[in-house]
């Protein structure tokens, strides 16, 4: 089932677990609404939690994009540093 909240796009989802307990959630891939983070989706238990996630990325966009150039910088400075691993 699709919901739409302030123009996003979210999916409602049943599923069973590895020990096959019956799940519910919320997942959210809106590419338009996820284009200042590092992430391709997230999900929520709730509607109400989905919304609100969704209400912090529309509302903190500048936060957001922030925080993603300092893991960007993080990560560039990670990988620049020579280690003894070499892979599997």
């Amino acid at each position: 089932m699709i919901n739409h909240y302030r123009n996003v796009k979210f999916f409602y989802k049943e599923w069973k677990t590895y020990s096959g307990v019956n799940a519910t959630g919320y997942t959210c891939n809106d590419e338009s609404l996820l284009k200042h983070v590092n992430t391709i989706s997230f999900g929520a238990k709730t509607i109400q939690d989905m919304k609100n996630k969704i209400d912090d990325y529309l509302d903190n966009t500048e936060r957001h994009i922030e925080l993603k150039e300092l893991n960007d910088k993080a990560c560039a400075e990670f990988y620049a540093i020579p280690t003894l691993y070499r892979g599997d």
